[in-house]
């Protein structure tokens, strides 16, 4: 008895077979990449993540097993970095705010890294889905505790 993924495969094999000993090719839909159509959708994986969206761990829906997600702007707002921005009224685009930005954004990675290992999770996402509504677990709490120590 066959199973789907052979069945699946099999046709796959046969199609390619055909369309090589015929010398036609198959007519398939483009897709043109962009930032805003650039959603991971994975063979084989119910994940759906934008790679962008990927804070720290796997960054390929294939991998993920046990992922995590935050809300990232609160975590950046939660960084001395960025109250020493707002606090100073630092523009976000002076040599000065883009230091702090980028040392913000490295301390979320670091202490999200850490959270995520303690945690047991395989990645850390700003959005995520699944095809079959698996709930994801929110973490942004932890790691703004371990922030603000």
């Amino acid at each position: 008895m066959k199973s789907k993924n052979n069945t699946a495969l099999s046709f796959g094999l046969v199609l390619v077979a055909w369309t090589l000993s015929t010398g036609s090719a198959l007519a398939l839909p483009s897709v043109e990449l962009s930032p805003a159509n650039a959603t991971a959708y994975v063979v084989g994986s119910d994940w759906v993540v934008k790679t962008e969206d990927s804070v720290v761990g796997v960054s390929q829906a294939r991998q993920i097993t046990n992922p995590a997600k935050v809300d990232y702007e609160e975590l950046m707002k939660a960084t001395p970095e960025m109250k020493t921005l707002r606090k100073e009224g630092i523009d976000k685009t002076s040599a000065r705010g883009q230091t702090l930005v980028t040392a913000a954004q490295s301390r979320v990675r670091r202490v999200s890294r850490t959270v995520m290992t303690e945690k047991g999770h395989c990645s850390i996402w700003k959005q995520i889905s699944h095809k079959k509504g698996v709930a994801v677990t929110d973490i942004t709490e932890d790691i703004k505790k371990k922030l603000e120590e």
